[in-house]
């Protein structure tokens, strides 16, 4: 398990970076939903806003999929921290941009 706030905050980034968005290979695509889960599960709740406010516009899109990935396959207590993730999108995006309306 991730246990300090950089190496979390790494891993996030890293996962974030190395996503095969571009790929049609679901192999690839679920080994990077499940590695993702990994890391955001292992966030405290107190530091998710700052990784959240890390990245750029393209960062929060993409993260915003793997919360709503995440919700459809839970695992155990993953919804709760996926939806203080979505908090914490919603607030970045101000609940109203067109970065928010294009994801949904």
């Amino acid at each position: 398990p991730l246990r300090c706030t950089g190496d979390a905050l790494r891993a996030f980034h890293t996962a974030i970076r190395s996503s095969p968005v571009n790929t049609k290979n679901q192999a690839m695509k679920e080994q990077a939903q499940g590695t993702m889960l990994k890391v955001l599960t292992s966030f405290k709740s107190s530091e998710i806003e700052q990784a959240v406010n890390s990245l750029d516009r393209n960062g929060v899109d993409l993260l915003m999929k793997y919360i709503y990935k995440g919700f459809e396959k839970p695992t155990e207590n993953s919804s709760a921290i996926l939806l203080q993730w979505h908090e914490k999108v919603c607030v970045w995006c101000s609940l109203g941009s067109a970065t928010l309306r294009r994801v949904l």
